[in-house]
């Protein structure tokens, strides 16, 4: 039995395939079987992988006769009944490992007796060989020790890493024990709630600062390039996700850090809608933003770090108002808004005077504007309402960015 099973998943990526495989079969770890799941391709794909197959023992083709609907859930879990090495890794057929990835992976996971394993990895877009830092770079910065015991603080920190699996390892036996696969269905980015199974599940993650995968990015046919409804199905693993922590007793501790990550969801997904889907965008996030207070949404914006474009984007939500939703989609701002009069404050008054404001205004806007009540009066300054008036500066700099790139257009 070998110690690592790779599984391979590919659909249409006859360009990328053999580079690809080539990574993956030239690995200084070699103890491996390399599953590699055709999910019913019409071009040369299957025969690519039977050409490698009859090259190399290790590879193991499973080739699957039709596309399954949505992303690449059914291929990945086949990949998985098949697997019989004690570590499982990942690979997306379009993209390039480094020669040690995987040893690197393996060697961290078994040194810190970890049922996980994690690198860092870089974008590339399709026809460029420049590399883009991804969206968790910044996070790597807190991480100085090998492995971490996946506490509830831990585990909060590792949740908001971006949910891709192939720059992971996973313990087999942590997948078979917890019935842990993708689900499945029609809508893609099932990665994330497998993410969370396995956080949720595993007893520490070994961490590997390096870059071991290269990821492509804008390719044709690729789920990012999407630009239609079919993106909010995204959404859809909110409501996985939020099942699971009921089911586990763990909703009261995770509940804000899955709302942060349908707020992460609703910022980059909110750039591509066009505007005749905005609406069905708006009732979509409405389903979500309906298990949640308006307590649990500024906890959630704190604890993502979301600034002002977030924050009203989400206040208009809570307010159920489609009108404030798609001015913040615009990005139009007036100088009689709300938030504008707000920085005028924060702008022409002394620092006294301006926490006394910004308490008064921002607790008749937390709670008349967004909970439908008068609010009563107020002593002090709590955090919250600080946290508000650093959203009334952001939402002053997002328009000076506006304005700049508009000028550079």
């Amino acid at each position: 039995m070998a110690e690592l099973s790779i599984i391979v998943t590919s659909y249409n990526v006859e360009s990328y395939l053999a580079e690809c495989l080539d990574s993956i079969v030239n690995q200084t770890f070699t103890d491996t079987e390399i599953i590699v799941v055709d999910d019913g391709s019409s071009d040369s794909s299957p025969a690519i992988i039977r050409e490698y197959a009859a090259r190399d023992e290790r590879i193991v083709p499973v080739l699957l006769g039709t596309n399954s609907p949505g992303g690449v859930a059914t291929a990945a879990n086949a990949g998985l009944d098949r697997a019989t090495s004690p570590w499982v890794g990942f690979a997306d057929g379009d993209d390039v490992f480094e020669p040690q990835a995987f040893e690197r992976l393996v060697w961290a996971a078994t040194a810190h007796d970890a049922d996980l394993a994690m690198g860092d990895y870089r974008e590339f877009t399709d026809g460029s060989r420049e590399l883009l830092l991804p969206a968790d770079e910044r996070r790597w910065a807190d991480l100085d020790e090998g492995a971490y015991p996946l506490t509830e603080e831990n585990t909060h920190r590792f949740l908001r890493f971006v949910a891709v699996p192939w720059r992971k390892l996973y313990r087999r036996a942590l997948l078979e024990e917890h019935h842990i696969r993708f689900p499945v269905g029609d809508y893609f980015f099932e990665d994330n709630p497998f993410h969370w199974f396995c956080l949720l599940q595993a007893n520490s993650i070994a961490v590997v600062p390096d870059v071991l995968c290269h990821h492509r990015v804008s390719r044709v046919g690729q789920t990012m390039q999407t630009a239609d409804e079919r993106l909010f199905r995204i959404f859809e693993h909110h409501e996985t996700i939020h099942r699971f922590l009921q089911g586990t007793g763990r909703l009261d501790l995770y509940k804000t850090t899955l709302l942060a990550w349908a707020i992460s969801q609703m910022e980059w997904i909110s750039r591509r809608t066009p505007i005749p889907l905005r609406k069905q965008f708006f009732e979509v996030l409405r389903g979500i933003f309906a298990h949640y207070t308006i307590a649990d949404v500024n906890k959630a914006l704190t604890e993502g770090s979301k600034g002002a474009y977030s924050r009203q984007l989400s206040l208009a939500l809570m307010r159920n108002n489609f009108p404030d939703f798609n001015r913040a989609l615009d990005g139009t701002t007036t100088k009689q808004s709300p938030l504008v009069r707000g920085w005028y404050h924060l702008r022409y008054s002394g620092p006294k005077r301006t926490a006394q404001m910004t308490a008064k205004y921002a607790v008749q806007q937390i709670e008349r504007r967004t909970i439908g009540r008068p609010g009563p009066a107020q002593k002090g300054v709590t955090n919250e309402q600080l946290l508000f008036a650093m959203a009334v500066l952001e939402e002053r700099l997002d328009g000076i960015e506006r304005q700049l790139r508009e000028q550079r257009s």
